[in-house]
């Protein structure tokens, strides 16, 4: 049986990266959360750092997103976890919610809001995977030559992707270059860069959704540049 289920129109996004102690939910803790939300088209980027519990805390992680180096930094400060719980909340309200396997996100995010919610999860109930569709729209491209009868695209597509996909190449073959080393694994760059993934899928350059008139001004503009101004 379906079941119509009342939501809020989705009309805010909500690019987020959570970085925590470890992969569990239950035995892990996320201790740095940020959230770029797109509101009418305009983003605006929150970030939360929450002291977490490191008694089960997994050393590689930690390792990784580099935890001690980062939070010994002379202006490191944490925030009220309830205050900012409560703040991540209203923030997700309806929002859909987007990041590179949202799902472990969601999962990290769920049990630091069920603290002080009973309704842990506020954002719309369909998470968007910015890899999973930026393969997708590697395939789209694929079918689209396919029809057209130029050459064996589904092959070279998959033989690039690879299985299972790497985050990082599936977005160098969107042409978007993922966070450097040395500031990767922080959660505004991660998240900086799953909206620019999204941006390079689903926004189209402005040659392709220009009016005529547009284009046409860009081509003066363009000239006119090319002859000094004149």
């Amino acid at each position: 049986m379906h079941i119509t289920r009342p939501t809020k129109p989705p009309r805010i996004l909500a690019f987020a990266d959570v970085e925590s102690t470890g992969l569990d939910p239950f035995e892990h803790d996320p201790w740095e959360i940020t959230v770029i939300l797109r509101v009418d088209g305009r983003d605006e980027e929150h970030t939360f750092r929450i002291e977490p519990d490191l008694s089960n805390a997994d050393p590689e992680a930690l390792r990784i997103n580099r935890y001690y180096e980062r939070t010994s930094a002379p202006d490191w400060v944490w925030d009220d976890r309830e205050t900012a719980a409560r703040h991540l909340h209203a923030l997700l309200d309806g929002a859909v919610l987007i990041g590179s396997n949202p799902a472990f996100d969601a999962e990290m995010l769920t049990h630091l809001l069920g603290t002080y919610f009973d309704q842990p999860r506020p954002w719309h109930y369909r998470t968007i995977d910015v890899v999973t569709l930026a393969a997708g729209s590697l395939y789209g491209r694929a079918a689209e030559r396919a029809r057209r009868g130029v050459g064996a695209w589904f092959p070279r597509i998959t033989s690039v992707l690879g299985w299972p996909w790497r985050s990082y190449d599936v977005s160098r073959l969107v042409e978007v270059e993922p966070p450097a080393p040395d500031v990767g694994h922080t959660s505004l760059h991660d998240t900086r860069w799953v909206r620019d993934v999204w941006d390079r899928i689903t926004v189209p350059h402005a040659v392709f959704a220009a009016t005529d008139e547009q284009l046409a001004a860009m081509a003066g503009d363009a000239l006119s540049r090319m002859n000094g101004g004149a």
